[in-house]
């Protein structure tokens, strides 16, 4: 069994200069936001730093998961002095990135291991790491190849409006308007019908092994969404529980793939 905080598995030195050459080493994309909605430490890679931290997370339980040890060095490999794991990014040449780890010696820290970087396979530290791990891959459970823009839309607007993190994520000029249930559902409405023309709209975001589904929400501008709603999978229609801020929705959608929707590309820079 390994830590599944990556912090709590290894000291990790001058952690946001990693980061910086990690996003040089990686193909370009941007890792902040425009306009911040939360100020953070890292303001440089915060997407990034957030990014890694999730892959961690999930390799780390899918190795501490698996009885087989073949199949677990897939997700991990954890072997005498040395231990990586894919990060899902790759170099402009297309060599997948790995993070890279040695036994920790230095008596000042309690750390099994020391993180010594993001590599790509030719670098000395995987020399004797065969195979590799491999990519992290997100087992999406759903019915059908894809959204199925037809399908209904339930809402559990009560949920929503009656759950104080939910109520905060929408607009304060409307928040307290007396049809706000029947202006939220009729929004769900027109984005479900957008999405029949422009299919693009809907993102994916992976939840408990499950596939859901992000459907912007449009309440006080018709061009600009307020905010995303989680689509569950459920047998012929969705079931929409939970509001996200976009920046909320962005940072979910980029753990699957680097988002391409313009109402989520918008956001960062």
């Amino acid at each position: 069994m390994i830590e599944t905080d990556l912090f709590d598995f290894a000291y990790v030195p001058d952690w946001y200069g990693q980061l910086d050459e990690l996003s040089k080493m990686a193909l370009p994309e941007p890792w902040r936001f425009k306009k911040p909605i939360y100020k953070t430490k890292n303001e440089d890679t915060p997407i990034l730093e957030r990014y890694i931290h999730i892959v961690f997370r999930k390799q780390s339980i899918d190795f501490n998961s698996e009885r087989d040890a073949r199949k677990a060095a897939g997700y991990f490999h954890v072997e005498n002095e040395c231990a990586c794991f894919h990060t899902g990014l790759y170099t402009s040449r297309y060599k997948g990135i790995y993070a890279c780890f040695d036994r920790n010696h230095k008596k000042t820290s309690m750390k099994d291991w020391y993180f010594r970087g993001f590599c790509d396979e030719l670098s000395p530290f995987l020399k004797y790491v065969q195979p590799l791990p491999q990519m992290p891959s997100y087992y999406m459970a759903q019915n059908g190849a894809g959204f199925q823009p037809d399908w209904p839309i339930r809402v559990n607007v009560e949920h929503i409006l009656g759950d104080t993190e939910n109520l905060e994520r929408i607009p304060a000029k409307i928040r307290k308007a007396r049809n706000l249930p029947l202006l939220f559902e009729t929004a769900v409405e027109i984005g479900r019908r957008k999405t029949v023309v422009e299919p693009g709209l809907i993102v994916p975001q992976g939840y408990q092994g499950k596939m859901q589904y992000l459907l912007p929400i449009y309440l006080t501008n018709e061009k600009k969404p307020d905010l995303a709603l989680t689509l569950t999978v459920m047998e012929g229609y969705y079931l929409g529980n939970t509001c996200l801020t976009l920046e909320m929705a962005y940072l979910n959608a980029r753990v699957i793939s680097r988002p391409i929707a313009p109402w989520l590309t918008d956001l960062v820079k």
